[in-house]
């Protein structure tokens, strides 16, 4: 009986040696191609940091009230199937634990759209510029602050017909030219665009490629993007607030008409903007 005893209070020992684990909760139904979704630790006591592992990217978890959470993209070219979630915690004694689960990817159908640039414009693709320009927006979306600036649901930045939705399958003057990795939103020129959400203005140039460029910081690696912009009224470093006049639309860079190109980036990932307008992260 002193054994047994023993014994008993050996493993009541171990178990609270061991770190202790919070209620997960994955948002599998927003698992899909181009889309967000979530993993929730519902009052991690004890446990000072976290990281999911998807896809080859590794994602922070942010405190989110009393919980932690991360908000996950997923590519939009990923074939749909199971994939492995990792979770790695730490406890506040620096311990760390994993724990895998499985997630599954699901197809969303994407369009094809084919339209006509002047020679002008067309050729802009296969400058240099494209590239150089990327990386001068790139630096910015790799941006990871810890607060959160957004609030609940996004809006649209303008208000017009959306001429090329996400992830469209491009054709340009005959060719095959890739995923469309952003929403366009026909408007006049000079048209008023708002903030998506509250944030800092992270970026404002103007570009060869991509015209009048601006990124949105809204904390916790999460960023929106205006491209073709004629003016900007917001400037860098600059705090703005949700439906606050941050620029114009314009023309500008490779464009085939007046619109706003608006973009979503997630972890330095793009992912669909209007996803965001319908659930509140």
């Amino acid at each position: 009986m002193k054994r047994l005893t023993l014994y008993i209070c050996f493993l009541l020992f171990l178990a609270s040696e061991c770190l202790a684990l919070p209620r997960i909760v994955i948002e599998r139904q927003l698992a899909k191609q181009g889309r967000c979704f979530t993993v929730t630790l519902v009052s991690p006591e004890g446990i000072s940091a976290a990281t999911a592992g998807f896809l080859g990217k590794k994602v922070k978890f942010f405190r989110a009230g009393d919980d932690l959470r991360a908000i996950i993209g997923v590519p939009l070219a990923q074939r749909p199937g199971y994939y492995p979630l990792s979770l790695n915690f730490v406890n506040d004694r620096g311990e760390t634990e994993q724990f895998v689960k499985s997630v599954k990817v699901l197809p969303c159908k994407f369009p094809h759209v084919s339209f006509w640039l002047k020679p002008e414009k067309h050729r802009l693709l296969s400058t240099p510029a494209v590239v150089n320009e990327w990386e001068l927006i790139a630096q910015p979306l790799r941006l990871e602050g810890e607060e959160q600036a957004w609030q609940r649901k996004f809006i649209l930045p303008v208000k017009g017909r959306i001429s090329m939705p996400f992830g469209v399958i491009e054709k340009v003057n005959g060719k095959k030219q890739g995923r469309h990795r952003g929403c366009d939103i026909a408007v006049p020129v000079g048209s008023q665009v708002r903030a998506a959400n509250s944030g800092t203005v992270v970026f404002a140039q103007k570009l060869t490629v991509y015209g009048g460029t601006m990124v949105v910081d809204h904390g916790q690696g999460i960023h929106t993007i205006y491209l073709h912009l004629s003016k900007f009224l917001a400037k860098e470093g600059q705090r703005v607030a949700k439906g606050e006049v941050i620029a114009l639309s314009g023309n500008t860079g490779y464009s085939s008409g007046p619109h706003l190109h608006w973009g979503m980036s997630v972890h330095d990932l793009r992912v669909d903007p209007l996803q965001w307008t319908k659930v509140a992260f």
